[in-house]
């Protein structure tokens, strides 16, 4: 009887088997691709923050600069 079980339970759940390794492939990629954006994202963010700093830098050495004269 459980020979049976098995086999149809085999016989039936094959194709949901192979969907549902597609599931978690394909979840796989999406979140690797969602890393992959933020990883592009916070590179964006940083870069635009050391033109930022490098632009303070320079204006706080233009004010230094007016005073000593």
């Amino acid at each position: 009887m459980i020979k049976h079980y098995w086999e149809s339970m085999l016989e039936n759940t094959a194709p949901f088997m192979l969907a549902w390794e597609a599931y978690v492939f394909f979840m796989l990629c999406f979140f690797i691709s969602i890393v992959i954006r933020l990883n592009r994202i916070e590179n964006k963010i940083n870069k635009i923050v050391e033109e930022y700093r490098e632009l303070l830098d320079y204006i706080y050495e233009e004010e230094e600069r007016k005073w000593d004269k």
